[in-house]
């Protein structure tokens, strides 16, 4: 957990650093048992953590429709002081702007360890959890972003400018070819772990950015297959970076993943590592690749002796 969302809280047992977070395995059943006496009649305990695993398998909580957060004790992560979890909902938006769908969250399973009541850590759990809805999220909505994704690949191929003897491609970012590595990453995962990872990526929509990312457990790394949206546009574009590379660095550290791995980031995303390396103390690396991490390709008739240029050099295109 990152110091930036940690907090000293003064209980009866004297001061304590305590984190938000969403609940690792170990945490989520921690969490269901101090939500078993409130919410669980008529079942027993051990019969509530069983509807919660069999709630998991819907399809609703596919694809983390379905989170767990919590806050706990850094210096002992399985002491839960706070829980709550979130479940995935589209509404319908009706505003000057016109009616349209966006996706939200139902907010359920509200509850304070009975110790530490009247504390203000239900406040503050809302308040960190308000942050998160707020700013970036799970990119679960694959299908409509690699639609646009493509649509902006397309759009700039038109405006590029080519060479006479040069040839300019790049491999589409569709959602199959991006789902693939997930495929991949779920198989491995659950034969290592027993589940597949849950979470493939982080969006903001207010700044309109997004990334993928892929759990490569034969080398060891989280690799960033693809960042969407316009991260050159602003200051706010690659702030919003930053904090979706913080979350990459998150979910990595939550498969013991040592480093996360961008393969030919753009200035914007450059810029974005700057933050993190000057505001959080990130450790950045950047180093020049000669024949390798890169896909080897071929299309209908390509064997014309042209200068070839592959753009969009991002680790999806590898599989």
């Amino acid at each position: 957990m990152l110091e930036s969302t940690s907090k000293t809280f003064n209980g009866p047992d004297g001061p304590m650093r305590i984190a938000f977070s969403e609940a690792t395995v170990e945490q989520r059943v921690q969490c269901a048992k101090l939500a078993a006496a409130p919410f669980g009649s008529p079942l027993s305990e051990a019969e509530y953590l069983e509807r919660d695993e069999f709630l998991g398998q819907q399809l609703l909580a596919h694809n983390n429709g379905w989170r767990c957060w919590c806050l706990f004790r850094v210096d002992s992560p399985n002491q839960i002081f706070a829980t709550c979890k979130t479940l995935r909902r589209d509404f319908v938006v009706r505003d000057a702007n016109g009616a349209r769908k966006q996706p939200g969250f139902c907010l359920s399973s509200v509850v304070t360890d009975s110790r530490y009541r009247r504390q203000g850590l239900a406040s503050l759990l809302l308040t960190r959890l308000a942050e998160w809805l707020d700013g970036p999220g799970n990119a679960t909505d694959m299908s409509s972003l690699c639609e646009r994704d493509v649509a902006n690949t397309m759009a700039k191929f038109e405006k590029l400018e080519v060479g006479s003897n040069e040839t300019h491609i790049a491999v589409v970012p569709t959602e199959e070819i991006i789902s693939w590595l997930h495929g991949r990453a779920a198989f491995t995962c659950a034969k290592i772990y027993g589940q597949a990872p849950q979470s493939h990526g982080r969006l903001c929509e207010s700044a309109d950015v997004w990334l993928y990312w892929f759990h490569d457990f034969r080398k060891r790394q989280l690799a960033v297959q693809r960042v969407g949206g316009n991260i050159e546009k602003s200051g706010l574009q690659k702030r919003a970076a930053a904090k979706l590379l913080l979350d990459a660095l998150e979910e990595a550290s939550r498969f013991n993943l040592p480093k996360v791995v961008v393969w030919d980031p753009s200035h914007g995303l450059e810029s974005a590592m700057d933050i993190l390396e000057q505001g959080f103390s990130v450790e950045v690396k950047t180093e020049e690749r000669i024949g390798r991490s890169i896909p080897s390709v071929r299309w209908k008739c390509s064997n014309e002796p042209e200068d070839t240029v592959l753009q969009l050099n991002e680790f999806y295109a590898w599989s």
